[in-house]
């Protein structure tokens, strides 16, 4: 089985909470782009998942549309990388400790 890279996840609860966010506000991929600055095919290419969005864009379109769009990971079950992926095996990712 192979297991699902934390990066694709991420990009997916972007896009989805993209889509969320622009149907809340009934707002279209060139109202947001308008607002934010961001191109309107890099919106329409993050809400079908060809490209994941780099952190500015991120910043850009939160600040457009007023919404956290950056999931809370921390507390999701990722794949482990070395020996243990091999085996399959996911985690609870912790924190940094300070």
């Amino acid at each position: 089985m192979m297991l699902p890279h934390c990066g694709a996840l991420v990009a997916q609860a972007i896009a989805r909470r993209l889509a969320e966010a622009m149907t809340d506000q009934q707002m279209s991929a060139n109202a947001l782009a308008r607002k934010s600055g961001v191109n309107r095919q890099v919106i329409a290419n993050v809400l079908n998942g060809t490209v994941w969005p780099d952190m500015l864009t991120v910043v850009d379109l939160e600040g457009a549309l007023g919404v956290m769009l950056w999931p809370d990971h921390l507390e999701w079950k990722i794949p482990v990388t070395g020996a243990v992926a091999a085996m399959g095996e996911l985690v609870i990712a912790a924190a940094p400790s300070s």
